[in-house]
């Protein structure tokens, strides 16, 4: 059991990581070149023509890198609180099952671990703005964005997970 939980939220973890590096490298050189800055690419990394063309373009960057964690994000929570199996409206299902995309329904397995792998991402991106915000390397409102993601993430993931574990009740009133 310990091994095909591991082993799923390794084959879940690796491509937003790869999207997030391809995001980082792409937004970088668009953003450098849509402020007008010259960023080159060295044995050392990229190399900016000035501090504050750094700033800008690691903010911006930064920024690009948490829109993509927020739609990783409602990816999971549209999977979850749509197509969720558990929880998953008749209508839907039977649509679903009728256009032959019955693959769309997602049992808890399957969407709480994605959420286990996009919500520590948006930590991780908090982390890192909040670091880089304190040194001076990013603006603070990108911070901020990183919070409110982070926040929400985690109330609409914990939401759908005590939807999951509440209890039925009966028409009589009482606990099942």
């Amino acid at each position: 059991m310990f091994s095909r939980i591991l082993t799923k939220l390794v084959d879940e973890a690796i491509l937003p990581a790869v999207v997030l590096v391809a995001v980082r490298i792409v937004s970088v050189i668009f953003f450098g070149n849509y402020f007008g800055f010259d960023v080159t690419l060295s044995r050392a990394g990229f190399v900016y023509e000035s501090a504050e063309g750094f700033l800008v373009i690691n903010s911006y960057s930064t920024l690009a890198m948490t829109c993509v964690i927020a739609i990783g994000l409602l990816y999971v929570l549209i999977k979850s609180y749509i197509f969720h199996d558990t929880h998953i409206h008749p209508r839907i299902s039977a649509k679903l099952f009728s256009l032959r995309l019955s693959s769309f329904i997602q049992t808890s397995f399957e969407v709480y671990a994605q959420g286990a792998i996009w919500l520590p991402y948006s930590y991780l991106m908090l982390l890192a703005s909040g670091a880089m915000w304190y040194l001076g390397l990013v603006f603070d409102w990108v911070f901020y964005v990183a919070l409110a993601l982070a926040f929400l993430g985690t109330y609409f993931l914990v939401l759908d997970v005590e939807k999951e574990l509440k209890p039925e009740i009966t028409l009589e009133g009482g606990e099942e």
